[in-house]
């Protein structure tokens, strides 16, 4: 197994840090680091999973673009309405 610099450097700084806890910890930070490995991971998530996640409010694209675009600048309580509109 190869390993980088910038990736030896890196577990050096980790093990910096973990060196000093009790062996129970060390041992959960294992179980955990184990656990991580045996994960997998899809390697390409496509768009169409995020397709139509604000629900259809029946605007257009054009007229949401354009209501967000009349709202800039008008600050965080804006955001706050536009948020709880949204979740409706």
């Amino acid at each position: 197994m190869t390993t980088t610099v910038k990736s030896r450097h890196t577990a050096d700084n980790y093990w910096n840090i973990i060196k000093h806890l009790s062996p129970d910890a060390k041992i959960d930070l294992i179980t955990m680091l184990t656990q991580s490995l045996k994960k997998t991971s899809p390697n390409h998530v496509s768009a169409k999973k995020y397709y139509g996640i604000w629900g259809d409010d029946g605007m257009s694209d054009n007229e949401f673009i354009d209501e967000l675009k009349s709202f800039r600048g008008k600050g965080s309580r804006w955001e706050l309405n536009f948020l709880c509109r949204k979740m409706e």
